[in-house]
């Protein structure tokens, strides 16, 4: 078996193979960008909502733990069980009376 002997490619082919490879290269770093579920700005999304899922996570935790020293408090502590009915639910003990001072009335002038 003979083998051709290798050209060297013209001018006009040297163009369209660079074209073409440079045409691959370019859909494949698009690929790499905006690949869905894969591509660099899915992934720069997903990092940014999972650094605000933690900051809430972080807020989160610690409410939880306010309100658990604040069922342990209330549990525990007769007088602040009581603070906390007189401000937050209004109640009175039986002996005690409420006098609203900040309640304007309309008062007609007597001429």
């Amino acid at each position: 078996m003979r083998q051709k002997p290798k050209t060297s490619l013209s001018s006009l082919q040297r163009k369209r193979l660079f074209r073409i490879t440079a045409g691959v290269a370019f859909v494949a770093v698009l690929w790499l960008l905006f690949a869905p579920e894969k591509g660099l700005v899915h992934l720069n999304i997903k990092s940014r909502q999972l650094a605000q899922l933690e900051t809430e996570s972080k807020i989160l935790v610690q409410e939880n733990s306010d309100m658990t020293r604040d069922i342990e408090r209330l549990q525990s502590d007769k007088e602040y069980l009581e603070q906390v009915a007189r401000e937050e639910h209004g109640m009175l003990k039986s002996n005690e009376m409420v006098f609203d001072f900040n309640k304007k009335k309309d008062k007609k002038k007597i001429k």
